[in-house]
């Protein structure tokens, strides 16, 4: 199990890589939209939880490059973002996102019971 974490706040990327890795998950994390593709085609996570907002960049750019390129479209993208705005929300999902959730309202713990959901899903397909 591998998670790429494309998040630019240090802060929230120690805290969640913190909890994924005492739940035995892999992760890796891109802090802006270039690195984040790179990351992707390079370590081929099996989730991917994306911020919309990335210092001055947009993440649904980034979820539309993932989805239009061959290696990594299929990966499952998680929004995970404090930008709540509806018509991001339906952007996300119609490019491709398989949920939109909101930071504020979820804990570390939370995240990875929703990581490992996904990661059972797909075992199951």
């Amino acid at each position: 199990m591998k998670v790429l974490f494309i998040e630019d706040d240090p802060i929230q990327i120690m805290v969640m890589g913190s909890k994924f890795k005492l739940e035995g998950i892999d992760y890796v994390s891109a802090g802006n939209c270039k690195e984040s593709l790179a990351v992707a085609i390079e370590e081929s996570p099996d989730i991917i939880l994306l911020d919309i907002l990335l210092g001055g960049e947009n993440g649904l750019d980034v979820l539309e490059k993932i989805k239009s390129n061959q290696k990594i479209k299929d990966i499952p993208v998680i929004v995970f973002t404090n930008y709540a705005e509806k018509s991001s929300m339906e952007k996300a999902k119609k490019i491709g996102a398989v949920d939109f959730i909101i930071k504020s309202g979820v804990t570390p713990k939370k995240m990875v019971e929703i990581v490992k959901g996904y990661f059972e899903k797909k075992d199951k397909e």
